[in-house]
C-alpha cells in the first residue's frame, strides 16, 4: 500500500509541478510579463522557490516521515532555475529573495556539517580491528539518520565510492573461525562487465553526439549515466573480489558484490542444495533474490524469512536465497556440518 501511495504522490507532484513550470515560462516569455513585471515576477519567484518545494513536502516527504528542512535545497535549486531564465528587469524580486535565501542555506549547511560530524563520531566509536569499514559506516549512519532507507541508500552509495576508488589495495574481509568461500572467479560477470562496459562507451559516444544536436544537457546526462553504471560495474565486482561468502558456526555473512548483503543464522536454515539452471523455481521467485544475469548454482531455504540489502539501498524480505559459488558442493558440505552441530546442540 505505502509503495503504491508514494508513486501516486510523486506522479502527482511531477505533474504538478511541470504544468506551474512550463505555465510560468509561458507567462514570462508572454506579453502579460511586460504589462505588469513587478508584480507576475514575484507570483514567478513564489511558484520556484516556495510553492513547488512545499508541494514536494506535502506530497511526498511529508508521507515518508522527512523533516521540512529536507526541501530547502530545492528552494535554492529554483531560485538558480529563475536567474537563468526571468529576463534581466525582472531580477529585482530576486535580489530579496537572495538575501533570504542566503540565511536560510547557511542554515542547513551547518545542519548538514553537524550530521557529518555525528558520523565521524559514531564511525570511530564503532571502528574496531577487524571490522568493516561499510558495515562500520551502516552502523554509523543508523546511529545518526533514523530511517532505514536513506541509510541503506547512503551506505550504497558509499560502497560505490569506496570499491570503485579506494579498495584496489585492500585485501579480502576474511574473520577468525570462519570458512570462505569465493564467487567470481568461476563466473562469467568479468567478461559480461567488461562486454556491456564496451557497449556503453561505443554506443554512448554516439547517442551522445546525435543528442548534441538537440539539447547538450540531455547528452550530458545521459553519458554522465553512463559513466556512472559502468562505475556501479566496476564497484560490483571489487566488492565481489573482497568480500567472500563468511560461514561460521553462528551465521552465514552473504556480501555478494554490492548486489545484496544479509547475515543469516544457521539455526535459521532450513536447507542447503548444489542445483542445476533448470531447477529454478519460478513461483518461489518472489520470495527469493538471486544475483543479476548469472545464473545461480547454489539454494538456501529459510526457516524464517530475513531481510536482505540489494542495489540502490532496497531492502527484501526472503525465505530463499540463490547464489553462484565458484565451489557449490564444499559450500554445501560445511553448511551442513554446522546445521548438524547446531542440531546436536
Amino acid at each position: 500500500m505505502m509503495p503504491k501511495l508514494f508513486r501516486n504522490n510523486m506522479s502527482y507532484f511531477i505533474g504538478v509541478s511541470l504544468f506551474i513550470i512550463l505555465f510560468d515560462l509561458v507567462v514570462v516569455k508572454s506579453l502579460l510579463a511586460k504589462k505588469d513585471d513587478q508584480l507576475l515576477s514575484i507570483a514567478v519567484t513564489l511558484d520556484f522557490v516556495v510553492v513547488i518545494p512545499l508541494l514536494l513536502y506535502f506530497l511526498v516527504y511529508r508521507k515518508r516521515n522527512k523533516k521540512f528542512i529536507a526541501v530547502l535545497p530545492y528552494a535554492l535549486i529554483g531560485y538558480i532555475a529563475l536567474a537563468l531564465t526571468l529576463p534581466g528587469t525582472s531580477q529585482g524580486t530576486l535580489e530579496i529573495v537572495k538575501y533570504t535565501l542566503i540565511p536560510i542555506e547557511l542554515m542547513f549547511l551547518c545542519y548538514e556539517i553537524y550530521k557529518v560530524y555525528q558520523i565521524a563520531v559514531n564511525f570511530r566509536r564503532n571502528f574496531t580491528a577487524g571490522s568493516h569499514p561499510i558495515e562500520t559506516l551502516r552502523r554509523s549512519l543508523e546511529a545518526t539518520f533514523k530511517g532505514p532507507k536513506i541509510t541503506s541508500l547512503l551506505v550504497h552509495d558509499a560502497s560505490v565510492f569506496y570499491y570503485a576508488l579506494l579498495s584496489w589495495r585492500k585485501k579480502p574481509y576474511l574473520r577468525n573461525g570462519s570458512s570462505s568461500f569465493s564467487y567470481h572467479t568461476k563466473s562469467s560477470w568479468l567478461i559480461t562487465i567488461l562486454m556491456l562496459s564496451k557497449v556503453l562507451i561505443i554506443e554512448g559516444v554516439c547517442v551522445h553526439l546525435l543528442l548534441m544536436q538537440w539539447s547538450h544537457i540531455a547528452a550530458w546526462v545521459l553519458s554522465l549515466g553512463n559513466i556512472y553504471i559502468i562505475v556501479l560495474f566496476i564497484a560490483d565486482y571489487r566488492a565481489m573480489r573482497l568480500n567472500p561468502i563468511l560461514v561460521s558456526q553462528q551465521d552465514i555473512r552473504i556480501q555478494y558484490g554490492i548486489q545484496m548483503s544479509s547475515y543469516m543464522d544457521i539455526d535459521n536454515i532450513e536447507s542447503v542444495s548444489v542445483i542445476k539452471s533448470g531447477e529454478l523455481a519460478q513461483k518461489d521467485l518472489k520470495a527469493s533474490i538471486m544475483p543479476l544475469i548469472i545464473e545461480p548454482n547454489v539454494l538456501i531455504r529459510l526457516k524464517s524469512k530475513i531481510t536482505v540489502i540489494h542495489l540502490f539501498g532496497k531492502r527484501q524480505i526472503v525465505d530463499q536465497v540463490y547464489l553462484f559459488l565458484d565451489n557449490p558442493h564444499e559450500f554445501q558440505v560445511e553448511c551442513q556440518k554446522l546445521m548438524d552441530q547446531s542440531h546436536h546442540i
